[in-house]
């Protein structure tokens, strides 16, 4: 059933046309919609989105199990998605029972006249491009703000210790999964995670090295790794054999106390940079070491807020570049905080509740 609320009457000049745009590009738009987005309806009614939904591929809706919190509501159903908002009558949906679980309609110009009782909002290119501009001020951020940035930082630190410490019976086969994850970028480290649990019960005393790296790459041969998100240098398929020879130089062939400068030179050794070994040490080394005793934690949190990155992560300078100095950029202490700020705030574009933004 749609899901119905009472239509106030909408004064002359109330709703503004936009241009419209195709609705591949706004289908597109709203697949990457984040979970607890807030937008406005027509009459200006909050809309709270937990999902998006999931691409509808037959007849029917665009999108299929879509979740919002709207009128003191949580509703499930199916978003359909127009251009204009009178194509919900030109394309014979009124009549069409397919459509009568849509809760949702996703448009990017208004009709003058509400179509339909079904909560209807605008995402048109315009203000969806606004809506993903920072709010933070084109300067420098404060002491305060740096220092919530730095607990946003600590509060990654945090949960990357407690994520080894909280399995320590299985703490090696933790450490080898996300030391492979290190390895990748985007969506094909989840992809090296998967290779980790399939492999990693290979793991033994008496395995060569050769043996080794024909398993992991027959192991790694049949997973779809993603091409887009990766530079091709990064792309598992060039350096699979080198992360496995890697993994058995460190998890079963060295010596029982490797120094940090050796582990470094490993690295090295099978052409990952300096990238690869700091992010390494900050994501993985650290934290999974800092949680074996109090005099470790202390240790190895001091070696993490030191750490520093050769480049800046291009996704942090993009978005925030002008708030912070290239030196800040690198530090890994920081960046943590960024990515922290990006998960929490960014992605739903939070900027009402942002920390960061509220310490000015």
């Amino acid at each position: 059933m749609y899901h119905l609320y009472s239509i106030p009457s909408i004064p002359h000049g109330g709703i503004q046309d936009a241009n419209n745009v195709k609705e591949s590009t706004l289908a597109a738009f709203w697949e990457e919609v984040k979970p607890g987005t807030v937008m406005k309806d027509r009459f200006g009614n909050f809309v709270n989105v937990f999902s998006p939904g999931r691409k509808n591929k037959n007849e029917g809706p665009d999108f299929l199990d879509a979740v919002i919190w709207v009128n003191g509501e949580m509703i499930k159903g199916a978003v359909e998605i127009h251009s204009h908002e009178s194509s919900w009558i030109s394309h014979g949906h009124s009549g069409d029972d397919r459509y009568d679980g849509v809760i949702l309609h996703v448009v990017s110009t208004f009709a003058r006249k509400p179509v339909l009782y079904v909560t209807t909002i605008q995402l048109d290119a315009h203000s969806f491009e606004k809506r993903h501009e920072c709010l933070l001020p084109n300067q420098l951020l404060t002491p305060n703000q740096m220092i919530v940035l730095m607990e946003f930082g600590l509060k990654r630190w945090e949960e990357k210790v407690l994520f080894f410490k909280k399995s320590v019976k299985e703490k090696r086969k933790r450490v080898f999964i996300e030391s492979l994850v290190n390895f990748g970028a985007g969506e094909n480290r989840q992809l090296y995670r998967k290779l980790g649990n399939l492999i990693f019960p290979y793991i033994t005393k008496n395995i060569s090295k050769d043996t080794w790296v024909k398993t992991f790459i027959h192991f790694s041969s049949p997973l779809h790794w993603h091409r887009a998100g990766t530079m091709p240098a990064r792309h598992p398929q060039r350096i699979i054999k080198r992360i496995a020879q890697w993994s058995f130089d460190y998890f079963m062939d060295a010596p029982e106390e490797l120094t940090l400068q050796q582990v470094k030179q490993g690295f090295e050794d099978y052409g990952f940079k300096e990238t690869t070994w700091v992010e390494w040490c900050g994501n993985v080394h650290f934290p999974a070491t800092a949680g074996e005793s109090h005099s470790d934690y202390s240790s190895y949190f001091k070696r993490w807020t030191k750490l520093q990155l050769p480049y800046t992560y291009g996704s942090l300078n993009r978005l925030f570049g002008n708030n912070l100095t290239r030196k800040e950029l690198r530090s890994f202490h920081i960046a943590q905080g960024l990515l922290y700020l990006k998960s929490h705030y960014c992605f739903g574009w939070h900027c009402h509740v942002c920390k960061v933004k509220r310490s000015l």
